[in-house]
This record gives C-alpha cells, sequence and structure tokens, in this order.
C-alpha cells in the first residue's frame, strides 16, 4: 500500500505513480479472462468435432507463408519462425462455409491451390478442422490456454482482493514500550491518500502527517509521519490541520514514536 498522501494538479504524475500498478492488475485480469474464454471455445469446438465430426473434403483456395518477428540483436543467430497456413472450402456446401489454419508443413508442400484436402467438420455447428491434425491437438491447445489464462486470471483477482482487503481493515495498531514517555504530536497537513485502493474501497480514509515531539512547528528532518485515519477516527478526535494529538516516545530513541488518537488538552500545551 502506498503511505503517501494525494497531491493534486498533476494527474500524469498521479497515474504514472499511483494508478499504474492497479491498472497493470487490471489489465492481466482482461487478458487472463480473454485467453480463459478462447480457451474454452477451442477446447468445445475441439470435443465437438471429436465426439461428432464427419470426414469430409475441402478446395484448397489460398496458400501462404507468415513469418514471425525476431529482435535485431537476435537475428544474427536466431532465424524467424515460419507458419505455413492454408485457407480451404468445404465442398457441397451451400452457404459456402470456408475456415483458414495452419497446415503441417508436409501437407503444406504436397498442395497448391485448387486441390482438394481433406477435413473433419461438425454440418450443424459449422466447425472445421484439417483431418492432418490429430484428434487431440485441439483439446489440448485449448486446455492450456485455458490454464495459462486462469493463472492471470486469478493472480490478478488475489492482487486486487489483497488490495481491498488491506484497504477496508483498519490500520496497524502499534505499542509503546513499558518505560516511554507521554509526549505529544501536532497534524501538520491532511488529505486523501495516494494509494487507489484506498480511494476505492476506503473513500472516507485521511492521510495525516504528523510531527512527534517538540519541533516548535515543524523542524527540518523532525520526526514526522504520515499516517492513515478512518473517517470515524476522524470524527471522534476531531483530527484536522493543527490538531495537537498524544504521542507516545521511546526516551532513548525519540524516532521510536507511536500516535495515540487523543486530543491533547489545552492544560498539556
Amino acid at each position: 500500500m502506498i503511505q503517501e498522501m494525494y497531491r493534486p494538479g498533476d494527474p500524469v504524475a498521479d497515474i504514472l505513480f499511483n494508478w499504474l500498478p492497479l491498472l497493470g492488475t487490471l489489465a492481466l485480469g482482461v487478458l487472463g479472462l480473454v485467453m480463459t474464454a478462447r480457451g474454452y471455445r477451442h477446447y468445445l469446438n475441439s470435443t465437438y468435432l471429436k465426439r461428432a465430426g464427419q470426414p469430409g473434403l475441402a478446395r484448397v483456395t489460398e496458400k501462404w507463408v507468415k513469418e514471425g518477428r525476431v529482435d535485431r540483436s537476435e537475428r544474427h543467430r536466431t532465424k524467424p519462425s515460419k507458419r505455413y497456413f492454408l485457407r480451404f472450402q468445404l465442398l457441397d456446401d451451400p452457404r459456402a462455409f470456408s475456415l483458414k489454419e495452419v497446415a503441417p508443413i508436409s501437407l503444406w508442400n504436397g498442395v497448391e491451390v485448387g486441390d482438394t484436402v481433406e477435413v473433419l467438420y461438425h454440418p450443424r455447428r459449422r466447425l472445421m478442422r484439417l483431418a492432418a491434425w490429430t484428434n487431440y491437438s485441439g483439446t489440448n491447445a485449448g486446455a492450456a490456454q485455458m490454464a495459462i489464462g486462469a493463472i492471470m486470471l486469478s493472480a490478478a483477482i488475489a492482487s486486487i482482493a489483497d488490495g481491498a482487503y488491506s484497504a477496508l481493515r483498519s490500520s496497524e495498531e502499534l505499542i509503546a514500550g513499558e518505560n516511554w514517555v507521554r509526549n505529544k504530536a501536532e497534524v501538520l497537513n491532511m488529505g486523501r491518500p495516494a494509494d487507489p485502493y484506498l480511494r476505492i474501497f476506503a473513500p472516507g480514509s485521511r492521510m495525516i502527517r504528523v510531527v512527534f515531539g517538540e519541533t516548535h512547528g515543524g523542524a527540518f528532518l523532525g520526526n514526522e509521519r504520515i499516517i492513515r485515519v478512518t473517517p470515524k477516527q476522524i470524527e471522534a478526535y476531531d483530527i484536522a490541520h493543527g490538531a495537537i494529538l498524544v504521542a507516545w516516545m521511546d526516551p532513548e530513541n525519540e524516532f521510536n514514536a507511536v500516535l495515540d488518537l487523543e486530543r491533547v488538552g489545552a492544560g498539556e500545551r
């Protein structure tokens, strides 16, 4: 969680430093959802063809090669991969059902445009693929795509759930030592949290910058800290800019301090 105060007036910096991690997590989740849905569809269609597919013939209408990409730094030792495509149309089909698919290189080298190839098709669901591929290639590819998509989606959900839980739970309570002494802390300023999870799931929360001990208005490099407070705490203890709160400090090290959400009485100031 970002323990900082939101600074208005610079939306670009707000997006880059505060919202970008959450937006990246959301993009990962959307990509995982799309991959899971496409893998499920691929797996389902392959299962239909495996169980109820019929052998048939299709005419090759197009034939081409598509090369992959390789970074310039790797081109001296790595050749780009090639994918061999065929577009074919099912014969004796009044709906002119056609499909493009990556073909085995042995099949691709052995046919030309106008030749016929063996296919497996489902007449009612408009599904078709080359018979040269094994019956299990489609289902395996679909299952692998679903698994990768599910991992990405679950990682995004877990990250967002953790951020939401951290925003909804109360701040961590620190315990003062037995020999610590009572002192005071001044609220220097107060504002909205920079953390996007707090803005979404705990919109009433505020971040306060407090300085511990006697600093005469906040000395340079004073014992300052940013602390999150809830709307109930703000209302109960009347927390605002300039408020003086109770603090407990280690007499041997003043930077070991704990803020106690209690207003200092008039006689203690």
